[in-house]
This record gives C-alpha cells, sequence and structure tokens, in this order.
C-alpha cells in the first residue's frame, strides 16, 4: 500500500514538472505568429496611408489643371500687363519734360519698361525734339498691318503674350501715340474697338482706357520692341 502511494505521488510530481515546460514552449510558438500578424498589419496601413497620398495629389493635380484653364479663359476676356508705375515715373511725360511732340518716344519707352523693367529715355527712341530720324529707332519696330481691325487684332494678340503694343491714335491736338498694355471685355478678339484696350497715355503717364480720349488714326500703325 505504502509502494503503491509512492508511485501516485511520483506520478503527480512528474506531471507538475512538466506543465511549465509546456506552456513556455506554447508562449513560445505565438510569438512569431504575433509578430508577423502585426507586421501585416503595419504593411497595410503604410500601404493604405500611400493610396490615401496619391489619391489626394490626383485630386490636386486635377484641380490645379482646372485652375489653370479657368484662369486662361479669364485672361482672354480681360487681362492687364503687369508693371511698376515708378518707372514711367523714372521716364517722365511730354507734359513734365516739355517734349510735347514726343509721343511715339514716349510711348516706346513706356512699353519696354512694361515688357521687362527697361528704362531708357525718351530720345533713346528717337524723336522730333531729339534726332527723329525715323518712326522706330531704339529698340523698337514700326509698321502698318493694315486695317484697324488687323491692328488691334495683333495688339490684343501681343498683349496677351505679355507685350505692350504702341498704336497711332487721335485726339482733340491731333495725331498721337499710345502704348497698349491691356485689354478688357473682350467678346470676340476679330472685332475689337479701342474700348477694349488699356493705355499709358505719354502726355500725362496716366493708365487709360484707350477710347476715353482718343480714336484710331486710320492707318494701321503700330510700333512692337524688337526684344
Amino acid at each position: 500500500m505504502r509502494n503503491k502511494f509512492i508511485r501516485v505521488m511520483l506520478g503527480v510530481a512528474v506531471a507538475f514538472a512538466f506543465v511549465p515546460s509546456v506552456a513556455f514552449a506554447s508562449s513560445q510558438t505565438q510569438t512569431p505568429i504575433l509578430e508577423a500578424d502585426d507586421e501585416l498589419i503595419v504593411e497595410e496601413a503604410e500601404q493604405d496611408a500611400a493610396a490615401d497620398e496619391e489619391a489626394v495629389e490626383a485630386v490636386l493635380a486635377e484641380q490645379a489643371v482646372l485652375e489653370a484653364q479657368r484662369q486662361a479663359e479669364l485672361k482672354k476676356v480681360n487681362y492687364t500687363i503687369s508693371y511698376d508705375p515708378s518707372l514711367i515715373q523714372a521716364i517722365g511725360t511730354q507734359e513734365s519734360t516739355g517734349h510735347t511732340i514726343c509721343c511715339p518716344s514716349f510711348s516706346c519707352a513706356y512699353a519696354d519698361a512694361v515688357l521687362d523693367g527697361t528704362v531708357n529715355d525718351h530720345s533713346y527712341y528717337t524723336c522730333s525734339c531729339c534726332t527723329w530720324t525715323d518712326w522706330g529707332g531704339g529698340n523698337s519696330s514700326f509698321r502698318s498691318v493694315g486695317t484697324d481691325e488687323e491692328l488691334l487684332r495683333e495688339a490684343y494678340d501681343q498683349i496677351a503674350q505679355g507685350r505692350p503694343t504702341v498704336i497711332h491714335v487721335a485726339g482733340g491736338s491731333g495725331e498721337h501715340w499710345i502704348a497698349l498694355i491691356g485689354y478688357q471685355n473682350v467678346e470676340d478678339p476679330d472685332h475689337l474697338t479701342l474700348d477694349n484696350f488699356i493705355a499709358l497715355d505719354p502726355w500725362d503717364g496716366a493708365q487709360i482706357v484707350a477710347s476715353d480720349k482718343y480714336s484710331l488714326y486710320g492707318d494701321g500703325c503700330e510700333h512692337i520692341s524688337d526684344r
């Protein structure tokens, strides 16, 4: 009887002795599985984040394209080339300098200042008070493009490219030249009037709607910078 009791107790002891090792073995086999699951979750989260970022970038790119198209459409209707008014002041005016018949030269000087910030004295373009050898002079090409309608379409196209155009007009004191630097309320570029154009007037340096003071001279003549 005593021997049987001893054998039973030994069996229990042995059984308990194996329990921790089994539990330990079980925990050891579960850890790599949990780590693999965590890595998969992280990888999926990163993929989702990358997909979301690409989606956002695609939306932003589409919005940028639509905005560029909207701005391009607006530019067809209203556009004035930006410029620094202090450059116009530095060049001066017909009125302030006493060069009252030098409107082509002042207009060309204004146009180049608007074009790229270049400031030249009006005498650089030659004028009747200086050494007026021709209508062009300096860095300006003089030409007649034909009809007034063609002249204004040419001016519109030049301004749309950021290039002012000096044109021949008539005013209260006779013929005159002004620098066109913008256009407004354009419905059809092939049918324009001076109502559609913004100009710098060399008489006093003011920015005006061209038709407020002038009408077309009728010879289709203009200056465009060669730069």
